[in-house]
């Protein structure tokens, strides 16, 4: 007894395909070892290597991860055009980080042509992934009017949705939409409610991961925001 045939579907090739990408995905995990020196010593150049073994078998971790490395210039020189070809490889796969940072990359014309459009087409992506950084990105695109047409109350919408995924910078700014009515309703309360509990919580967790750098700069923004509307 055997099974129909599939013409399009060829099982030495399929498995091949299948046992290339989990190696990838092995590859990318070793490279990032090496880049981090978990547990052993760290070596970028080596790291680097397998990161584009990883990467050129398709694994969309190693892909992104690789993508980051030319963004920054860790442990290769800054190359944004490289960036962008490895953020596009992976956003093929539907990685949600490298959709963000392809938008990023046509947002501001870095190793692509500059398109709003289409970096608001990504934003989306992201969001309807359900990223927190790509709602936060598109809501300063319906904010903002970039590659969309202005629409406070989309902008709003957005903010909340990325505020409650935890989106540190999308509560200040949501606070800031109640403030001042724009896309909802005015509602002062609400906007100091926001203030005072991303202010909290922000702090917590700068408290915590013992960052002083962006979460710390929310930090001081959503605290600044709730002094304000107490004081004024």
């Amino acid at each position: 007894m055997s099974f129909a045939s599939n013409g399009s579907w060829s099982a030495p090739l399929e498995y091949s395909k299948a046992l290339r990408k989990e190696l990838g995905q092995k590859r990318g995990q070793v490279g990032q070892i090496l880049l981090r020196g978990d547990g052993v010593q760290s070596d970028s150049e080596e790291g680097i290597f397998w990161l584009r073994r990883g990467a050129a078998d398709g694994d969309a971790d190693a892909q992104y991860d690789l993508g980051r490395c030319y963004e920054q210039g860790r442990g290769v020189d800054v190359d944004v055009a490289s960036a962008a070809l490895w953020y596009q490889e992976a956003a093929k796969q539907g990685h949600d980080k490298a959709i963000c940072a392809l938008g990023y990359c046509y947002a501001k014309g870095e190793g692509v042509q500059q398109d709003q459009e289409m970096a608001a087409k990504l934003f989306l992506r992201a969001a309807q992934l359900k990223m927190p950084e790509g709602q936060y990105n598109l809501a300063v695109c319906y904010a903002r009017g970039r590659g969309v047409k202005k629409d406070m109350e989309r902008a709003a919408e957005m903010y909340m949705k990325a505020s409650l995924n935890g989106h540190k910078a999308a509560t200040s700014n949501l606070g800031l939409i109640y403030e001042e009515g724009d896309g909802v309703a005015k509602d002062a309360s609400r906007a100091v409610e926001i203030y005072k509990k991303g202010w909290k919580e922000l702090k917590c967790d700068v408290g915590v991961r013992n960052q002083v750098d962006d979460l710390l700069i929310c930090a001081q923004v959503c605290q600044y925001h709730y002094a304000r509307c107490l004081f004024r």
